[in-house]
């Protein structure tokens, strides 16, 4: 029996520090224009360390001159696409991804409820978009979290990038909820892998998602703690090809044997910028 999801529920857009002036800008982007199919829109999607190919993506693009109007993250794609939206190139996003210390909670920390904060990724996103506020960046963006109450996806399209970062790539149990106007936040890829919706709420009328995902038939479990993921796995990979059926384009990366024996980011970025690349032909056909 296939996973149905119910495309009417849609996202829920809640800009926690959105102002007039920001959703003034977003409704005139969001009207037809001479340039309708231009607006190109990235869905970064989530993937923990293998968000390290969405910088390849980024490299692509700028080699092939394309700038995108709209970028909607989840996860480490929201990490890779809020440095994106910032203007910051893929050598100096690689350089930030560096100082983040994805598993700084540390392996027991989950005895101890409330220090459990992804305070690394929210101080890395900080300091390299300069403070900046999401309606602040100069390419539209946004991160997609899951509102642990209600079971919801959220897009965060206002306040500050880095606490939007942080609550998007806030693994449940791993991490604690980011906690926003009364809302618990958590991963993004609970509900919203691959934002494609998002993007397009943001006024792209071309998608290009990119999914890079741990697939379940990349390992094989061994453990109870396996299986548990693997599952989670299984239903996030479900929701992901259901999401990407709306994207005009997408890049789906088998990565995970190159995180086999010495972790080499270069190998994933190079896989990232080698998928770009070869739709690129497609893009030039319209």
């Amino acid at each position: 029996m296939p996973i149905l999801v119910n495309p009417a529920a849609g996202l829920r857009r809640r800009g926690f520090v959105a102002g007039a002036a920001w959703a003034a800008a977003a409704a005139a982007t969001a009207q037809p224009s001479a340039a309708a199919g231009r607006r190109l829109g990235f869905a970064l999607g989530s993937g923990a360390l293998h968000g390290w190919a969405h910088i390849g993506v980024v490299r692509a693009c700028a080699r092939l001159g394309l700038r995108p109007h709209a970028i909607a993250g989840c996860s480490a794609g929201a990490a890779v696409g809020a440095l994106w939206a910032a203007g910051l190139d893929a050598d100096e996003i690689a350089r930030v991804a560096r100082t983040i210390d994805w598993k700084a909670a540390g392996p027991l920390q989950w005895l101890l409820p409330g220090r459990r904060r992804n305070d690394s990724v929210r101080e890395a996103i900080e300091r390299a978009v300069g403070g900046r506020a999401i309606g602040e960046l100069p390419v539209r963006f946004c991160a997609v979290a899951t509102d642990m109450l209600e079971g919801e996806p959220v897009v965060l399209d206002a306040g500050s990038t880095a606490l939007a970062v942080a609550a998007s790539s806030s693994v449940p149990v791993w991490f604690e909820p980011v906690r926003l106007g009364g809302h618990e936040l958590s991963d993004g890829s609970l509900t919203a892998p691959v934002p494609v919706e998002a993007v397009r709420m943001l006024g792209a009328d071309r998608v290009i998602a990119v999914d890079v995902a741990y697939r379940p038939y990349e390992g094989r479990p061994s453990s109870s703690a396996d299986y548990a993921f693997q599952a989670l796995h299984i239903l996030t990979n479900a929701l992901a090809r259901e999401q990407t059926q709306a994207a005009d384009h997408l890049i789906r990366l088998d990565l995970h044997h190159l995180m086999q024996g010495r972790f080499d980011p270069a190998a994933l970025v190079d896989a990232g910028d080698a998928a770009m690349m070869a739709l690129a032909p497609t893009l030039r056909g319209g």
